[in-house]
């Protein structure tokens, strides 16, 4: 085909009927997600209305290709036939070439910065709808639908006519001058991917099996979306230092060369025979065996595929699991033992297994705390905590508890369940794959905080943990029994209990207030009877003896206070003397010093007494004798410590020579001496 403007102006209607089919599936696909609110075909129609995009460039770009080729025309019978070469680059007057500089604007920065944007566009709805298809598969918020005829249908055709149309743009674009259409082609073909995806994944999610391929297709669009974007940003970095041809239409990089194999598969064939040819250093597609072996392709693929397909009438249930035969789409017979059986075809029927005695466990509180150092009540656990509502710690007050009648308290637990499934065909009826461990989670939780409600906070906290875990072990399995109209859930509960416990962080300091009290109480206590052993031991010998000493004075005060005999009162205090002089402790001590002044001021005052009697006896023998004696003692005890002087009463003259230093002077200190002047 000659590359004029005739036959750019038919790639440009080619081109926008492109445009207007990529919007008619992309809002047809919108539409019908908006109404049945399916998230998959939410994003295949983002998808879809994406590739407007590339469309609505390529018909700017065609179009454009056309008047740069009326202006060639022009040109030409203006300059005549053969003066100048009908090239986009060749050389020719700047003020004749308008168009064609237009034309190489546009391939030269128009389709970059349009694949850039078609890259960019991609890369943030991909990210925005992976994002939230992740959080729809985490959280089990995907819902079956009930009728799927309507999206199956739509997705079915939007199959066909995006294959049928890129599989005619692809053709189209092996022609000279339209090869930038192979990425309509790709679009065309990505539409017919989208469409097929989501016809199959509701029709496996409907009449065959689990909703596994709906719910994983949330996410996988999201993904293709990157993929592509990632696609266009290489080829736009691999095309800037591509080498280029005089006159040679550059390849534009929002061309998928991955989808453009959807479009064009006999491309693959090709690649595959010339990558074989390249390997071997041979013609090997031009082989006998090889020219034998394509003519009996279809029929080894068709035979491979029934071979396939006939050993899907066979299953194995393996000895750790349980199975179930489901027939379109309903449960034939009781649940499957471990071993080898024979069904139907899929996806008419299939078996589906369960590792039944697998443990599977269940938070019913807060996770297991996710920190390397000590797990203390005071640290970030690293987790999302569960608080529980729970009975405050009982006050012995009246008032006080009629003042908090109705406070409570709520602490922080670690409950987990861990159950095995026992029958799988009950499991699977409690409810459908992905509401089964919610509700039984439901279920078993509500039976937590109902019953630790009525607990208090010590006893939860304290010794009581062991008797709650099984209470909550009786009352969870109890109410899981119930489920189903009392059919049960087809598990058993292997265990439950509080693996951990404590108030919230912000409190957990006061709670450590109250045990350092209570340490220090005790500690107190500890000191005191420390201290009382000590001062025991120090004033009676030893703590026993001690405490017999005590048991006897006690014993003597009884006496006394029940008025018995004064003997026998006496009787009872020497015997409790008598163990107090044996201690040997500091009050024996006391008692002996006690013992020796008795007797020292009894002699005493006795010798005081016999001294008397002999002064009595002196006085009656010679008064005057007696009473110059005594008057005498008297009068050396008063000045016994002073110096005495004696003169006599007529002396005239007297020279006193006296050292005052000199204590015990004998001899006379007074003598006449005529030489020294008389006193005055």
């Amino acid at each position: 085909m000659k590359a004029d403007h005739l036959s750019f102006k038919r790639a440009t209607g080619i081109s926008l009927i492109g445009l207007v089919l990529q919007l008619v599936m992309g809002l047809t696909m919108l539409v019908n997600a908006s109404v049945f609110k399916d998230p998959s075909g939410f994003a295949g129609a983002l998808l879809i209305l994406a590739g407007s995009l590339v469309w609505l460039v390529l018909a700017v770009v065609f179009d454009q290709h056309r008047r740069e080729r009326i202006e060639t025309l022009e040109t030409e019978s203006l300059a005549q036939a053969g003066a100048r070469e009908s090239s986009v680059f060749g050389d020719r007057p700047d003020e004749l070439n308008i168009a064609a500089k237009r034309l190489a604007w546009m391939h030269r920065f128009l389709i970059p910065a349009a694949s850039i944007v078609f890259a960019l566009l991609l890369s943030g709805v991909g990210v925005w709808l992976f994002t939230d298809g992740r959080r729809i598969l985490e959280k089990d918020l995907f819902k079956s639908y009930a009728q799927p005829g309507w999206p199956i249908a739509i997705g079915i055709v939007l199959a066909f006519v995006g294959f049928v149309f890129g599989r005619y743009t692809s053709a189209l674009g092996r022609q000279q001058g339209w090869a930038i259409l192979r990425a309509g082609a790709a679009q065309a073909a990505c539409a017919a991917l989208v469409g097929l995806a989501i016809a199959v994944a509701h029709f496996v999610d409907h009449w065959v099996g689990p909703d596994t391929v709906a719910r994983y297709l949330v996410v996988a669009i999201p993904v293709a979306m990157l993929v592509i974007a990632v696609e266009t940003i290489l080829n736009f970095l691999l095309g800037l230092y591509r080498p280029r041809r005089a006159g040679e239409i550059p390849r534009a990089a929002f061309e998928s060369r991955i989808l453009g194999f959807l479009a064009a598969p006999d491309r693959i064939a090709e690649s595959i025979g010339g990558a074989l040819n390249y390997q071997f250093g041979f013609d090997v597609t031009g082989s006998w065996f090889y020219q034998l072996l394509t003519r009996s392709l279809t029929a080894l693929v068709l035979i491979g595929v029934a071979a396939t397909w006939a050993l899907t009438c066979f299953s194995v249930v393996q000895p750790n699991e349980q199975g179930l035969r489901i027939r379109m789409g309903s449960q034939v017979g009781d649940r499957l033992a471990p071993g080898a059986y024979l069904k139907l075809p899929w996806p008419f029927e299939r078996i589906e297994r369960f590792q039944a005695t697998t443990l599977r466990r269940l938070n019913l509180g807060g996770d297991q705390p996710k920190v390397r150092n000590s797990i203390l009540w005071t640290n970030d656990h690293g987790v999302e905590e569960t608080f529980f509502v729970v009975q405050p710690t009982a006050d012995a007050s009246s008032a006080a508890q009629a003042r908090n009648a109705n406070d409570v308290s709520v602490l922080s637990a670690e409950v987990p369940l861990f159950y095995e499934v026992t029958d799988l065909s009950a499991f699977e009826q409690l409810a459908a794959p992905d509401q089964r461990e919610r509700i039984i989670l439901a279920t078993a939780r509500r039976e937590v905080f109902k019953y630790l409600a009525t607990q208090g906070l010590d006893n939860v906290l304290g010794r009581g943990r062991g008797e709650i875990s099984a209470a909550l072990r009786q009352r969870v399995e109890a109410a899981l029994n119930n489920l189903r109209g009392g059919q049960g859930a087809g598990i058993k509960v292997v265990h439950v209990s509080i693996e951990g416990v404590h108030p919230p962080r912000d409190t957990a300091e006061m709670f450590e207030e109250v045990v350092q009290s209570h340490q220090k109480r005790v500690g107190n206590l500890q000191t005191s009877d420390r201290q009382a052993n000590a001062m025991l031991i120090a004033v009676a010998g030893s703590v026993e003896a001690a405490r017999g000493i005590v048991r006897a004075i006690d014993a003597a005060d009884s006496a006394r206070q029940a008025g018995k005999p004064a003997d026998e009162v006496a009787r009872i205090e020497l015997a409790a003397e008598d163990l107090l002089a044996k201690a040997g402790g500091s009050a024996a001590v006391k008692l002996q010093a006690a013992k020796s002044d008795r007797w020292e001021t009894h002699l005493k005052a006795r010798s005081r007494a016999e001294s008397y009697a002999g002064q009595l006896a002196s006085f009656e023998a010679c008064p005057e004798y007696y009473t110059a004696k005594v008057y005498f003692d008297a009068l050396g005890a008063a000045v016994g410590k002073s110096r005495l002087y004696i003169v006599a009463d007529d002396a005239q003259r007297l020279w006193i020579e006296t050292d005052l230093k000199d204590q015990g002077v004998t001899g006379n200190l007074f003598k006449d001496n005529a030489n020294k002047p008389p006193a005055e």
